[in-house]
């Protein structure tokens, strides 16, 4: 399974073994000179556990957000990334080889995440909310209903970036 699916309707994401699989792959990939072969639609979150205190470091696809490129759009489809940056708490994320700080903001109301895609879609075409890997169609605008159903499944990580 792919993730990927003729329509917006059958869309499912990667089951969570295949997906714990290639982030054994990609996290080392991120950190090494070779990062260029992915980092243009993966980045590093670093991020510290509310409960736990630990530090977590996994990979999500992004998409750059913002006129200055100071703000990155990420996506998390059953992840538990988006629960942790609740309330702001500054987070790393290494992006194109390097590390740079960001304060997040996760938006978790369907409407305001299809409304953030329908304006990815926009700015930088179809393939940029393709990319994202959240079910939406990357040769031609998504439909309200598909940003719709796609906002019901997804949350979005606002990065803005610090340092």
């Amino acid at each position: 399974m792919s993730g990927r699916a003729d329509t917006v309707d059958d869309w499912k994401p990667p089951p969570v073994a295949i997906a714990r699989a290639a982030n054994r792959i990609v996290r080392p990939l991120l950190m090494s000179p070779l990062h260029v072969l992915v980092s243009r639609r993966l980045m590093l979150l670093e991020y510290t556990g509310r409960r736990t205190g630990t530090r977590y470091r996994i990979p999500v696809a992004y998409r750059p957000w913002g006129d200055d490129c100071d703000e990155i759009l990420a996506t998390s489809v059953g992840t538990g990334w988006p629960v942790n940056l609740r309330g702001g708490r500054p987070v790393r994320l290494r992006l194109r080889g390097r590390w740079r700080t960001a304060e997040p903001r996760v938006v978790e109301d369907p409407a305001q995440v299809a409304d953030l895609l329908g304006d990815l879609a926009g700015r930088q075409g179809p393939g940029a909310v393709a990319a994202l890997r959240v079910g939406l169609p990357g040769d031609r605008q998504p439909t309200r209903d598909e940003l719709l159903l796609a906002g019901s499944r997804v949350r979005v990580g606002r990065f803005r970036i610090t340092g």
